[in-house]
């Protein structure tokens, strides 16, 4: 009676750990592999944009931060991810004059830069398996006013895009102001919201390590 005890709390704790891996391992490392893959549309737009455009592991570390914060599920977290990679893949169609041009763009060339958001989507809607990215890639520059009820996570990427480009070309805190002044109007309060707390947040544990380093010297 014993053995048939021992065998089948064996054959419990062997289906247990073939549904961990087959549920939680499984999909984490195709996630993974697809991200890995996906990796080289971003590059590409990089170096074709001279690093103007398509930059993914600092939005993608931080954007997925911030979607903690705001309680978003991993698996939305994993599809908004992906769409980063894809976000700028649009930027294949747009002449490389305008992507590169040192001087203001004319109204005429903004429009046609805006349309890179919508051929980015019809792209990413043709590679099997990731259908369901096109609709983040279509709006990762959503406006608040004009779309309140969109996806939050393509509120968080709207958001963040603006407060990395200006933080790199400026400063971090310019950065922030333009979130809070934008924040009900260009920008989702909550999505904003997230983002100041969270690089502030960095901005202190930075600040933090490197009073402790200092006083290793002391």
């Amino acid at each position: 009676m014993q053995g048939a005890w021992w065998a089948i709390g064996i054959t419990v704790a062997s289906l247990a750990a073939l549904a961990y891996y087959a549920f939680v391992v499984l999909p984490a490392r195709i996630h993974r592999w697809r991200c890995e893959g996906l990796r080289a549309f971003a590059r590409l737009i990089e170096l074709r944009t001279q690093g103007r455009y398509g930059k993914a592991e600092p939005m993608a570390e931080l954007a997925d931060a911030v979607a903690q914060r705001l309680g978003i599920p991993l698996h939305e977290r994993r599809r908004m991810e992906l769409a980063i990679y894809l976000r700028d893949i649009g930027m294949v169609a747009i002449p490389y004059h305008i992507l590169n041009k040192p001087t203001p763009l004319t109204p005429a060339e903004h429009d046609l830069m805006g349309r890179h958001a919508e051929i980015g989507a019809s792209i990413t809607e043709q590679i099997p398996g990731l259908w369901h990215v096109a609709p983040i890639v279509r709006l990762h520059h959503v406006v608040y006013s004009e779309r309140p009820d969109a996806p939050l996570t393509t509120h968080i990427l709207s958001a963040l895009d603006d407060w990395l480009r200006i933080a790199e070309c400026a400063d971090a805190d310019t950065a922030s102001s333009v979130l809070k002044q934008g924040a009900g109007a260009r920008y989702h309060p909550l999505a904003t919201q997230a983002i100041l707390s969270e690089v502030h947040q960095r901005a202190l544990n930075s600040v933090k390590m490197l009073t402790r380093s200092a006083a290793l010297w002391l």
